[in-house]
């Protein structure tokens, strides 16, 4: 059966280790750039993108042009606050980059891979596979992998495509190359899964250290998000004193990206600056120092071959 569950995970048995140059917690800002690859009537959809600030009625079929500037907003201007945010605080983040918007983009490609940013592929648009059948979800998948190869020049090895996911994703990554997947949120660390009787990696991700949240209306500002981002890592970072932990930060453009919100992601970073014996790393970083480590015999593209 595709996709077992697992309820224990590690459970009081995390494995001993610690994170490069002894550092206790792993933090991995992510920027998922979505910016031209949602639903459009002009790419064909037959619905528009519902997921906004705010969600005027259309006839189906019809272009919502306010909604469409809600992420225009995030390709135009937020991007580039949070590039420059990252130049004053010497972070790379992952980006979670929807292979056509990257396409759509050239400027903030270039932005990108001038500054070795982690790519991972959030597909090649911003949809579900739910409802695909195989064919289809390699198709797309494939398609992302071609484009990101052209427009960046690298091989991306992550994983994380619109939610929800299909049961059969991880067996398609495994078997088109891939090292890592991050749906899920069931851990604090990395972990393996069996698929197809092989061990799997797993990176964790998060929705609630998520910016999305203040289109969800549990953020109002940039001090709850600020809040609730130093809440969760002064926590992880008790803890790491007995265990090492891995902390997620989930961004949009679109939403951090607003004058009134990107103060709350800088206090943070501020925060996070005046801790010792943090490693601020990309995604693939976390994944190559796991699979390194802890790879089992036999795990899926460990070591990882080609470019």
């Amino acid at each position: 059966m595709d996709m077992p569950r697992d309820f224990i995970g590690y459970g009081r048995n995390p494995p001993a280790f610690e994170w490069p140059n002894g550092a206790r917690l792993a933090l991995n800002i992510v920027v998922n750039y979505e910016e031209g690859s949602e639903r459009n009537p002009l790419d064909g959809d037959a619905h528009r993108e519902d997921a906004s600030e705010a969600v005027f009625p259309v006839k189906p079929g019809e272009r919502e042009i306010h909604q469409e500037s809600v992420y225009e907003y995030g390709s135009r201007v937020g991007i580039y606050r949070i590039i420059d945010l990252f130049d004053t605080f010497q972070v790379r983040p992952t980006i979670f980059a929807c292979a056509l918007a990257l396409e759509r983009n050239p400027p903030v490609t270039k932005d990108f891979v001038d500054r070795n940013y982690d790519i991972v592929s959030h597909g090649y648009r911003w949809i579900t596979h739910a409802g695909f059948d195989e064919a289809q979800e390699r198709a797309e998948i494939r398609k992302a992998s071609a484009s990101f190869q052209r427009t960046t020049g690298q091989r991306v090895v992550g994983w994380f495509n619109r939610t929800p996911q299909t049961v059969i994703t991880r067996r398609i990554l495994a078997e088109e190359g891939f090292l890592y997947d991050c749906q899920s949120v069931s851990d604090d660390i990395p972990y393996f899964q069996d698929v197809q009787g092989r061990p799997f990696l797993v990176v964790p991700y998060t929705i609630d250290c998520n910016d999305g949240r203040f289109w969800r209306g549990t953020f109002n500002s940039g001090r709850d998000f600020e809040t609730y981002c130093i809440d969760s890592f002064d926590t992880l970072y008790r803890e790491s004193a007995r265990t090492p932990r891995m902390m997620s930060v989930g961004l949009h453009p679109k939403i951090i990206g607003r004058p009134g919100r990107i103060g709350g992601l800088e206090r943070f970073l501020e925060h996070v600056r005046r801790h010792p014996d943090v490693w601020v790393c990309s995604r693939t970083d976390i994944a190559r120092f796991w699979a390194g480590r802890f790879a089992p015999p036999g795990t899926w593209n460990w070591p990882v071959s080609g470019p």
